[in-house]
């Protein structure tokens, strides 16, 4: 299952080049001034640093960069000292946090059918952000993915984990513990907020990101549920698809992202999960100026740079996650990079 992004701007940058502006709603930055303050940080001076308007933290409802709010998590982790800045601000969230769509999911029936409606409309809340499930043998495994171009790290992606652990929480009981929550980044150098908050099952410096559970817990009901008001909510929903642009090449970028470790990234791929045929993609890339290798390159190339990044990593390992068979087909790739990043910078 793949939620794919609905509001991006296209907007000419550098040298004329095509990138993508992806947003997500301020309602992320909730209780963000709070935490900062408690930290020793200034909050209005630290989203004046990325860019970021002090109403973000009056209003829920604008729509800022995502790239932004990324930075400002991770600079509010550096400056305070705080390695868990990001985790412990995901503790104040709840379903409601994530606007029309948490009411929406809050009004399935099951844990399943809540998980597929925040999967299939959390662009709504969070372009930058998808879901990847995965059942087999009695284990389901819900992953996260951001897109590399907005440089989600550490903070960013504990707070994204840490929600979504909040969210099964209430809806399997406090008691609920999880298989499993794994990150790709290595671990903290203290671990007592991470135990406290997340418990003792964690895994660091693994393939992916995200929470593994029982598949038994995914039927589980939601007492929660109302179906009059799950009715009411689809139509606001709706409106809002209706009022949504909708962005091919940001669909395209989410599918590369969750396809790359599987080794079968390929414009037919990506087709299939869309539902049209390859000629279809290549067709709609074009219209952005944009061609299927140029967009997969360059998320190989930012994925590279974040694996890379996190020092813990052999080239062997950080190869398969970005859809390479073996170690020297990744040094070619690079080799090449390379040599076309000095071609185009030659006068």
């Amino acid at each position: 299952m793949f939620a794919v992004s609905g509001q991006s701007f296209i907007l000419l940058g550098h040298q004329g080049e095509i990138s993508m502006t992806v947003l997500m709603r301020s309602a992320s930055l909730t209780h963000y001034a709070d935490l900062a303050s408690s930290v020793g940080l200034v909050p209005h001076e630290m989203l004046a640093a990325v860019g970021l308007p002090r109403s973000c933290l009056d209003n829920t409802e604008l729509r800022v960069p995502a790239a932004s709010v990324m930075r400002v998590m991770e600079l509010s982790g550096e400056m305070s000292g705080e390695e868990a800045f990001g985790l412990r601000l995901s503790v104040t969230r709840r379903l409601s946090s994530f606007g029309v769509v948490g009411m929406l999911a809050r009004d399935e029936p099951t844990l399943r059918q809540a998980l597929d409606t925040l999967t299939r409309y959390l662009y709504l809340h969070n372009e930058s952000l998808s879901t990847q499930i995965h059942e087999s043998g009695g284990v389901t495994v819900i992953e996260q993915h951001f897109l590399p171009s907005v440089c989600a790290a550490r903070q960013s992606i504990e707070m994204a984990i840490g929600a979504l652990y909040h969210t099964l929480c209430l809806a399997l009981g406090k008691d609920w513990r999880p298989r499993s929550v794994s990150f790709m980044h290595p671990p903290p150098a203290n671990m007592a907020w991470h135990r406290s908050i997340l418990g003792g099952n964690l895994l660091f410096s693994q393939d992916y990101n995200g929470i593994a559970l029982s598949t038994a817990d995914m039927d589980a009901p939601l007492h929660t549920a109302d179906p009059v008001m799950r009715q009411q909510m689809r139509q606001l929903v709706r409106q809002d698809l209706e009022d949504s642009r909708h962005s091919p090449s940001s669909e395209v970028e989410q599918l590369m992202v969750a396809l790359l470790p599987t080794g079968r990234c390929s414009a037919e791929q990506v087709a299939l999960h869309l539902g049209v045929d390859r000629r279809t993609v290549h067709r709609r890339l074009a219209q952005q100026g944009l061609s299927f290798t140029q967009l997969l390159d360059r998320i190989r190339h930012e994925q590279a740079q974040r694996l890379m990044g996190y020092g813990d990593r052999k080239l062997s390992d950080i190869a398969p996650l970005l859809g390479f068979s073996s170690l020297s087909a990744f040094s070619r790739w690079r080799r090449i990079q390379k040599d076309n990043a000095l071609a185009k910078s030659d006068p």
